[in-house]
């Protein structure tokens, strides 16, 4: 008896120890802001920022960071970066009690002609390649794509081959990220690549050989064709990660 108690102990241990090794870590979201500041004032606007984030969003669990919108819809204006974090950390950001608010709003605030749309996205961590490799980059390539109903799961197919190209270059960053705030006739995902300099981004990147190097000869236009077949439509901007 004194022996099945021993076994039946050692089972249990070993079955607690393999729950630890499968749980997944915590799904990784970032909070994006567009800010439109006012003529003249984008020199203080980024100052300003910049001395909050230092202060309130470090290194860790609530850092922050901004954008720069270069090219695209909505060129001049800025994007406030919340993250990346948790769903948890969501609940126990800067609070009013600690001076967070005050500092926003006496010195961010009146520097600041509009407020935009706020989103929520969870980084796909599965079609996600490079995140380090985005952090050392100055530039971005955002791309807000609007999916046909029922075509996600081709979507992910076709970002899965994009990844593993990609990977094989090893050269620049592709992030995923899945829209957590439904709005009718916005994106679905977005989809981000990192650069560093436009001369480099006029240029050949090589993916395209690279991704039929994986997939077979032709592979890349049956790709393009079936990109067309499952979005609605995309929105492209070049941005300058300003930190």
């Amino acid at each position: 008896m004194k022996k099945q108690h021993i076994l039946i102990l050692a089972f249990l241990l070993v079955a607690v120890w393999a729950s630890a090794q499968t749980t997944p870590s915590p799904q990784q979201v970032v909070e994006s802001m567009y800010i439109l500041p006012k003529r003249g004032m984008e020199e203080k606007f980024e100052a300003a920022v910049k001395a909050h984030n230092q202060k309130f969003h470090p290194a860790g669990p609530h850092v922050a960071g901004l954008r720069k919108v270069e090219y695209g819809t909505k060129a001049g204006w800025y994007v406030w970066i919340y993250g990346p974090t948790t769903f948890d950390n969501l609940d126990s950001r800067p609070a009013k009690e600690n001076g967070h608010q005050d500092d926003w709003t006496n010195n961010i605030d009146p520097l600041i002609e509009e407020y935009g749309s706020t989103g929520l996205w969870a980084f796909n961590a599965d079609l996600t390649f490079g995140y380090d490799i985005f952090k050392k980059s100055k530039y971005a390539e955002v791309w807000a794509v609007d999916i046909k109903p029922g075509e996600y799961y081709r979507f992910k197919a076709m970002a899965g081959k994009l990844k593993k190209a990609i990977e094989s270059l090893n050269t620049m960053s592709f992030l995923v990220l899945d829209n957590q705030v439904h709005v009718a006739g916005g994106p679905d995902v977005t989809m981000v690549w990192s650069f560093n300099t436009y001369k480099e981004w006029s240029e050949d990147s090589g993916l395209m050989e690279a991704y039929e190097k994986i997939n077979g000869k032709g592979t890349w236009q049956t790709m393009l064709t079936e990109w067309r077949d499952i979005i609605v439509d995309y929105d492209a901007e070049i941005r300058s990660i300003l930190f």
